[in-house]
């Protein structure tokens, strides 16, 4: 299978929940397991049937403008919009808990900070500018300078909900687009040839290597299978390299494949020299669930949906 291309087979159902990640897939098995129990507990009354079929629904996904892009890597240096977003949530949990408590200096300097983050959404983008609640934005400031702290959790409430805006439409798909690896500007080199082969080419490699291993293994030709372990000892450097690109300070993606080959395959290895196929058959799946299922939990659905909307 290519790594970036998998099929979205699905129609009319238009997604407009607030999610992050992967969680509108589980937003999707709410709603099944709601209907399957409506039809249970309305037993007199059955249930309709879709008038489409599964293999002819899908998901609608709103991109948001291109612009956006500029406040976010590698458009920009930083990212610059992800980080002004995280201040307005810690500036508005600050402001609530230091109204409560009733502490006056503190919240003046959180309602500060807050104003600034929030009027600077219309600056990186104008189009976005129609959304902001500016009247509730001098609503909280005239609360927080006469020191109405009772009233100022309602507020930041109705402002909250002006966030919904972009958020509703624009969360989970700006997620996908800006903080999740984009595979098919990578490249593995590879240490023998120094050529940069494609990434799609390199998962494509891996799988048959793994799998040739585990046809081996299955069918009692060891020898075969150690024939198969130096060659996927290689291809698992080359990609450590390519990890180390951007796992530049967090080392336990390159530690996960480095470890597999100087731990995991050398145990391995010792069971298919012992002929053993049950524990070289379990030391295989070991392998396939410490390196190969991490990273594709973390990376490849991302990587998936990210290439169908480009």
């Amino acid at each position: 299978m290519n790594y970036r291309k998998t099929v979205v087979n699905y129609k009319k159902i238009v997604m407009k929940n607030r999610v992050n990640g992967i969680r509108f897939f589980t937003c999707s098995l709410i709603f099944l397991l709601g209907a399957v129990l409506a039809g249970s507990v309305l037993a007199d009354k059955p249930a309709e049937k879709p008038s489409l079929s599964s293999a002819e629904r899908t998901i609608t996904l709103k991109l948001p403008p291109k612009h956006l892009a500029r406040w976010y890597k590698p458009e920009n240096k930083r990212q610059v919009w992800l980080h002004t977003m995280f201040r307005l949530r810690r500036e508005m949990l600050a402001m609530q808990d230091y109204a409560v408590k009733g502490q006056q200096n503190d919240l003046k300097k959180w309602a500060d900070k807050f104003t600034v983050d929030y009027l600077s959404i219309a600056r990186m983008m104008p189009q976005w500018e129609k959304y902001l609640y500016k009247d509730k934005l001098n609503t909280l400031q005239t609360a927080v300078n006469k020191q109405q702290h009772s009233q100022i959790p309602l507020i930041l409430k109705k402002l909250g909900k002006s966030c919904m805006h972009c958020h509703d439409d624009y969360q989970t798909i700006t997620t996908l687009l800006y903080r999740s690896a984009d595979f098919s500007r990578q490249t593995v080199v590879n240490r023998q040839t120094q050529k940069a082969v494609d990434y799609d080419d390199v998962m494509e490699e891996l799988s048959d290597a793994v799998n040739r291993l585990n046809i081996a293994i299955k069918d009692g030709y060891f020898d075969t299978a150690l024939d198969n372990l130096k060659p996927l000892k290689a291809q698992l450097a080359d990609l450590s390299d390519s990890c180390s690109h951007c796992h530049k300070k967090d080392k336990a993606p390159v530690e996960r494949i480095t470890g597999a080959v100087d731990e995991l395959l050398p145990e391995l290895e010792q069971q298919l020299k012992a002929g053993d196929k049950s524990q070289s058959g379990r030391k295989l799946g070991e392998f396939a669930v410490y390196v190969c299922a991490r990273c594709h939990a973390v990376h490849r659905l991302s990587s998936d949906l990210k290439a169908i909307m480009e």
